[in-house]
């Protein structure tokens, strides 16, 4: 799993004045689909310009292709995440944890 965590400006943001763009979630969820990457959950903080995605991927290159809408706008950080529940499993199973 990764979370992508998109941010951008006031001014390039689609849902807004400056630059609207009406087909911008369809553009973004398009180009999730046609990557290949499955989206667990999303979120959005609209006053703060970001965005939050977890997914699920199976390669790089379907990681960038998916976000590509995104970058057109602002930055895209991918990080590596597990649930947290697993991560205690884990920790318990290598003996890092009681």
């Amino acid at each position: 799993m990764f979370m992508i965590i998109a941010k951008h400006t006031a001014e390039m943001c689609a849902g807004g004045i400056v630059r609207p763009d009406k087909e911008f979630v369809t553009k973004l969820d398009g180009s999730m689909k046609k990557s290949g990457v499955k989206v667990v959950e999303g979120y959005l903080d609209g006053p703060g310009h970001e965005w939050y995605f977890v997914v699920e991927a199976e390669s790089n290159t379907a990681l960038n292709n998916a976000v590509e809408p995104l970058r057109l706008i602002g930055d895209v950080k991918i990080v590596p995440v597990m649930k947290f529940s697993d991560a205690v499993v884990w920790a318990k199973k290598i003996g890092i944890q009681k």
